[in-house]
């Protein structure tokens, strides 16, 4: 071998070694979940409240994976929330092509469509009189972010607490169960030995809506532990929905705002169209 071949041999192995740090450096390791400890109701929701993930803005790309019956979908996407204001995903199948968007504040629902130039705006109000399983802005954004939630209420204090009954599963896994006076919504959380959520489950018992919300793969994020998956199953008498979302490249606390406007080319239609259309599709 000449000198020539070993020196690029050399160039090459030492770029192995160093991409190969880098990977093993950048690699987040999962936080596994503990046993349960013994708590009285007040200091396991506090636990709860004080290891929640915290954020200003939250910034992520998505592999998202929706099925209904035999037929699925894959796709990529990115999901940006100013907290408390504004959450907007994007759906990007195909080169980073928008296909989809839905944007949601605290007062309406936009979701366009952009293959077909066509939009649905509707009010919050309006949507959970639709899908009436536990829908509003706050219950969205908990949800996306690991969060407890009161039914109603946009923010969650310490003496909350006494609206949930508390039990233990097992020995890995705490229950918080309510109940939503004004609907009937069944709602709670199963949380683990470190006071995360593990899973949020919501029902409609009189029209037999359901929702389990699960999430895994924690990992630490600005010193707080953040699921990287989560699976959701929806389901109905007629149907029944799984999203699976895995998240990558989360920025934090990063300076933007987020609107939505409709171009005018395109035309209204309603909620239950934009449903059915991606579920026969």
């Amino acid at each position: 071998m000449n000198f020539r071949k070993q020196i690029i041999i050399f160039l090459l192995g030492i770029t192995v070694v160093i991409l190969g740090l880098h990977s093993c450096k950048s690699k987040k390791q999962i936080v596994a979940a503990a046993p349960v400890e013994e708590k009285v109701n007040v200091d396991l929701f506090t636990d709860i409240l004080n290891n929640q993930f915290s954020f200003r803005t939250f910034s992520s790309k998505l592999n998202l994976n929706l099925s209904s019956g035999t037929k699925s979908l894959s796709s990529k996407a990115s999901l940006r929330i100013v907290k408390d204001k504004a959450i907007q995903l994007s759906v990007q199948p195909l080169f980073g092509v928008e296909m989809l968007r839905l944007y949601a504040d605290r007062d309406s629902l936009v979701l366009l469509d952009r293959m077909n130039k066509r939009y649905v705006k509707e009010s919050i109000e309006d949507v959970k009189r639709m899908y009436p399983v536990g829908f509003d802005y706050k219950t969205l954004q908990s949800l996306l972010t690991n969060q407890v939630f009161v039914s109603g209420q946009t923010d969650v204090i310490y003496s909350d607490y006494d609206k949930f009954s508390t039990g233990q599963l097992s020995d890995m896994h705490y229950l918080l169960k309510s109940v939503d006076k004004k609907s009937g919504i069944e709602y709670s959380f199963t949380i683990d030995g470190n006071d995360r959520i593990a899973l949020t489950h919501l029902i409609e018992p009189k029209d037999h809506y359901s929702m389990n919300w699960r999430y895994d793969d924690f990992v630490m994020e600005s010193h707080k532990a953040f699921p990287r998956k989560m699976d959701v199953a929806l389901a109905s008498t007629r149907r029944k929905v799984n999203v699976g979302l895995e998240f990558s490249g989360i920025t934090l606390d990063e300076d933007f705002d987020l609107q939505v406007s409709v171009p005018g080319s395109y035309t209204r239609a309603t909620l239950s169209d934009i449903v059915k259309i991606l579920t026969n599709n």
